[in-house]
Parts: C-alpha cells; structure tokens; sequence
C-alpha cells in the first residue's frame, strides 16, 4: 500500500501538489491552501500534499538537474509534465518511506492514458534515476558533482557528475546542489563562502517546525503544553521560554487555545525582535507595516493592554488579520490605519515605530519558498530604496528619547545594517543602541529552531 491512499471525495495528495505547482501566478502556497479547503482531505493526505509541493518548491533547481541528466533528449517536457517529474524525483531522492516503483507508478499514472508515448517517458527517465541514487548516508557530504547534499549530515551519492563543479565554478555548484537561483548563489558564495552557504542553504530547504508564542500573561508555558499533550498533540518548550515547538504538521486554527487567544503562530527570532524594543504599559506606539498582525499583538500584551498602538498596512485586506488577531486575543488598544494615512503621524510625539519592513525573506525561505524563486540582485535594489523610504517615514514620528526599531526577515546587509547606516547619515539626532543579526538556526533540533533575521534599535536624542 502506497502513502497516497485516496480519501472519498476529495483528490489525492500527489494531485493536490501537482494542482498547486500549476499555479500560473507561482504562488503555490496560497493555491494549495485553497485546494485543501475545497477539497477537505484526511489531514495526512493534506500534510503529504505540503510535503509534495513545498518540497519541489525548495528544491527545484537541483530535482531539475537531477532529471535532465536522466533525459535521453534535451526538449523541455511540457509545464505539467515536468511537475510530474519533479514530485516523483522529490519522493525518490527525499521521501525514502515511499517505495521506489510506488513513486514511479504514481507519476505514470498522473498523465493521460492517451499519452502512452509520455507515460513511457516519465517511467523511463525515474526509474534510470532510482537507479543510479545510493541509498543515504551518514556524514557531511563531500563537495562533489555526484553527491546530493541531503542535510548537514546526511547524503546520496549519484551515478554521474550532476551538477557543476564546485573548484571551478563554485556558486553554480551551490545552485545546482542547494537549490538557488542563480544571483543568490552568487552572493552568498561572495559573502560568506561555500561552508556558511551551505549551513544557510540546508536550513532553507527543511521543513519548518511549527512554533507558538505562549501568552504567559494569561497561561504559563507548562500548562499550554500539558493542554496539548491532553488533547493529542505532541509539543515541546522552545528554549526560549515562552514558546512551544511541534515538530508536527498541524492546523493551528483548530487548536482550542488558539481561539481562545492563548497561542499564536510566531517565530522565535520574531519575538526576540519585539522583546527587544523595552515597551511598557501606556507607551503610544506605530506599527508601520502591521499585516498580518503577530508583532501587533504580541507589542499590546507586553503592553498588558494599557496604552495606544497604530497598525498601518497598504490596504484593507492586508488589515484584515491584524483587526481579527486582536480580536481574538482580547486587544483593545490597537487602531488600524491606511498607509497612505501616515503621514498625520509624522508628528514626532510616538514613544517607539516598528518598521517591519518587506524584504527578499531570505532568512526565512523554508517558510516562504517561493520566495527564493523571486531573489534578484534588481529585487534587492528595489526593496532597499522602499526600505529606506519606509525608515526614514518612521524617524519623523518618533519622539526626542524615543525609540525606532527597524527589523526584517532578511539576512542581506543592504536590507539592514546598510539600510540603517543611511538614516543615520540622513538623520544624526539618531543613535545605534543595538543591531544584531540572528542567524538561522536549530536544523535538527526544533527546540532550538529560530528563522534568520535582523533588528536594529535606534534612539532618538
């Protein structure tokens, strides 16, 4: 009996990934949502489906090379069929609990039956690829075209050179074998080196645990987790604190202290980024880029409720979840606002403005993994001529003695340190207090799993 073991009334879990990969805008992550709500499937055939998308996602670039190797002739299959291929790939090279002519015959069975010529084709090019895949093994891989990285200490050794050799051409390597496009591979291969690139690039490949933020105003860490545990649910503390790991799929809507506003979904590195702002009750606060509204929620309660937040985003929709996280949470004092309406706020009288600003998120691409797939030097530049922008609106809002906290999901000196250097030059009534770089981290331990970013803490004199 194969993983994919369909569910009545709903589609399988290998045709819900292949419909979502098939997303003409590439926003795969938001499609499959969709599918799964429509289609109601048994929650391991949805969590098989996450698995299957997102996992081609992270990996395209190196399942691509995989199969081009394996192709007798270099014609580009079809958009649809290639995705075909992918899943395949996907659970032949990573998904070793599926049986190897399982996987094959699930792709075959994916195209029409009036494509016999095609169903010969994606059953020949897999299986020559099953064959050549050792199976795992232990250790740090070698940097070498034959070797498929799997994790930091696990890999598969190939029948032939694959990707491109890491002593001549070293930031292809890191494309083809992590999966990057090409501008990001360049960079990080410039910046950091192949050793760093590599520690960065695995953690961007994993599947991400989930992590929920404990209200320990309202419940202690120890008594969420025994009420997990109650109704099911494996969970661990985060070492952190206040917040707990489930290294589970899991549908946290569904979760009772959910509702009831005890929990919410949000990254440790998050946290530490509104931990670190100092904010007290009766503090007025700008949040100026809010959506979806953790950090709001999260700035209100170490605020006990008591004071005044300003939630601006660009548009209604992007309000939306900030209006319902503070409803469900029981936050009172947060008001939401248009962007464009900002500029009624450059008063100078704001005690501390969170700029969270938009970034290329390469400190979290296992969340987000289209992301990766949008990175371009241009992107970059673009984004660092919006940032600048959006900090330089926050500084004229902040009080004498009062606080600016700049933060992104990016691990880019241009999106951060650079970003600040500049306000600085353009207003010196600012002062570093504290900057700080979080590096992705906990890959193979969830407890200690953080995403990569970074915050700087600015004062105003």
């Amino acid at each position: 009996m194969t993983a994919e073991k369909k569910t009545a009334g709903s589609a399988r879990p290998r045709d819900l990934a292949l419909q979502a990969l098939m997303d003409r805008a590439g926003n795969v992550s938001a499609h499959l949502a969709r599918l799964i709500q429509e289609r109601h499937p048994a929650p391991a055939d949805a969590s098989l489906a996450r698995e299957l998308a997102f996992g081609v996602l992270r990996r395209r670039r190196t399942l691509d090379k995989l199969l081009d190797a394996f192709m007798q002739h270099k014609t580009p299959p079809p958009d649809r069929v290639q995705n075909v291929l992918r899943i395949g790939a996907y659970q032949l090279t990573f998904l070793q609990r599926v049986p190897d002519f399982a996987a094959v015959n699930e792709a075959v069975g994916q195209i029409s039956d009036r494509s016999p010529g095609v169903r010969g084709f994606v059953n020949g090019v897999l299986r020559n690829l099953a064959r050549s895949l050792s199976e795992e093994q232990t250790g740090p891989p070698p940097r070498r075209s034959d070797v498929l990285p799997m994790g930091p200490d696990q890999f598969r050794t190939l029948g032939r050179a694959v990707f491109a050799a890491p002593t001549l051409d070293p930031a292809g390597y890191a494309a083809d074998a992590y999966s990057l496009p090409d501008d990001l591979a360049k960079k990080w291969v410039a910046d950091w080196g192949l050793a760093k690139l590599a520690e960065l690039a695995m953690h961007s490949n994993a599947r991400p645990p989930v992590i929920l933020r404990v209200d320990t105003d309202k419940i202690s860490v120890a008594d969420a987790l025994a009420r997990l545990t109650a109704s099911g649910i494996r969970a661990e503390p985060h070492r952190n604190g206040s917040s707990i790991v489930i290294d589970q799929p899991l549908d946290v809507a569904s979760v009772e202290m959910f509702g009831q506003g005890l929990i919410s979904p949000q990254d440790a590195m998050a946290s530490v980024v509104v931990g670190a702002a100092g904010l007290q009750p009766g503090m007025r606060v700008v949040d100026l880029c809010s959506s979806p509204g953790t950090k709001t929620v999260q700035m209100a309660q170490r605020m006990h409720n008591e004071g005044k937040i300003v939630a601006l985003d660009v548009s209604a929709e992007k309000l939306e979840p900030v209006q319902e996280s503070c409803r469900r949470c029981g936050v009172s004092i947060v008001e939401t606002m248009l962007a464009p309406q900002a500029g009624q706020l450059a008063d100078e009288s704001w005690d501390l403005v969170l700029v969270d600003a938009p970034c290329s998120n390469t400190g979290v691409l296992c969340r987000r993994p289209e992301a990766r797939w949008r990175f371009t030097r241009k992107q970059v530049g673009d984004l660092v001529n919006d940032q600048r922008r959006l900090i330089f609106l926050a500084s004229q809002m902040v009080r004498s003695g009062g606080t600016l906290l700049y933060s992104t999901c990016s691990m880019e000196a241009e999106e951060n340190a650079q970003v600040v250097a500049h306000l600085r030059e353009r207003e010196k009534t600012f002062r570093l207090v504290r900057q700080e770089v979080i590096w992705p981290s906990g890959l193979g331990d969830a407890t200690n799993w953080n995403d990569g970013g970074f915050f700087a803490i600015l004062r105003r004199s």
